[in-house]
């Protein structure tokens, strides 16, 4: 290998790694299933001004998943020490930080399919104001994936590591 690339590779380029790929597929992941939602909404919308709170709730479900990618990421610069306070850490630790963040980021492209089912619930909503609590139930479905990556990526950093101290 590269003299120059062994040099690079740590633990805190892992961590700043693992928080760069968690918060960065979770944001692309998020504008897609916003981007699909929000088209849908454009248009029930013009057809009908009453569809804008039913469209709103729903074109919103996809971006928790940013928000599980962005408490990652700040846990991993936390406790890498990427945020002021230099830290050294092991290429272990910078290891598991980075497969924290490709769990949340892996299972963040949940939102994607969110936002496609959320399209079809303000679509349905739409043509019938009783199918708007079932859509947020089909589309809250499609959650789950990003809640239990979520989950286990905070087992793995707060109690496997003990990233935050």
């Amino acid at each position: 290998m590269a003299e120059w690339l062994i040099q690079i590779i740590n633990g805190q380029t892992l961590a700043l790694l693992g928080a760069v790929v968690a918060l960065g597929t979770a944001g692309f992941a998020t504008v897609m299933g916003v981007y699909a939602a929000g088209v849908s909404g454009a248009g029930a919308v013009s057809e009908n001004k009453e569809n804008f709170k039913s469209a709103l709730v729903l074109q919103a479900l996809p971006q928790t998943q940013t928000i599980y990618g962005f408490i990652i990421a700040l846990l991993i610069a936390m406790g890498a020490g990427l945020l002021g306070t230099t830290k050294e850490i092991t290429l272990g630790q910078g290891g598991v930080m980075f497969a924290a963040g490709l769990i949340v980021a892996a299972t963040s492209l949940s939102a994607i399919f969110q936002g496609k089912i959320a399209a079809a619930g303000v679509a349905a909503s739409a043509n019938n104001k009783d199918a708007f609590v079932p859509s947020i139930v089909f589309a809250g479905q499609a959650e789950t994936p990003a809640i239990f990556g979520f989950v286990v990526a905070l087992i793995v950093l707060v109690v496997g590591i003990g990233v935050l101290g």
